[in-house]
């Protein structure tokens, strides 16, 4: 492949970045802060153990815990902002969900 295709390729794999606001990415941490707290309470002592348990991709359920510090999950930022869309608190969201 020519140099000129070849490069042209490679800038159009470029992963894009999702921009989350830092006000969702504070509820993402706690989110996943709870997680996080809920899966050790439960006498899982590693993510790995508790996502085959529960039939989840080990890397997903990884990233999922890791966003309690980076905040960085475009999965719940995009419910964040669709409640807020709706506009309801997170509250009113999950209190109808049992």
């Amino acid at each position: 492949m020519p140099k000129e295709k070849q490069q042209q390729a490679n800038t159009t794999k470029e992963k894009k970045a999702h921009v989350v606001p830092d006000v969702d990415r504070d509820y993402i941490k706690k989110i996943a802060a709870k997680v996080k707290e809920l899966r050790i309470k439960a006498g899982y002592s590693s993510y790995e153990s508790f996502a085959l348990q529960a039939g989840i991709n080990r890397n997903s359920y990884f990233r999922l815990e890791r966003s309690a510090a980076t905040g960085d999950n475009f999965t719940v930022a995009l419910l964040l902002r669709v409640i807020r869309g709706l506009n309801i608190t997170t509250t009113e969201f999950f209190q109808q969900i049992t």
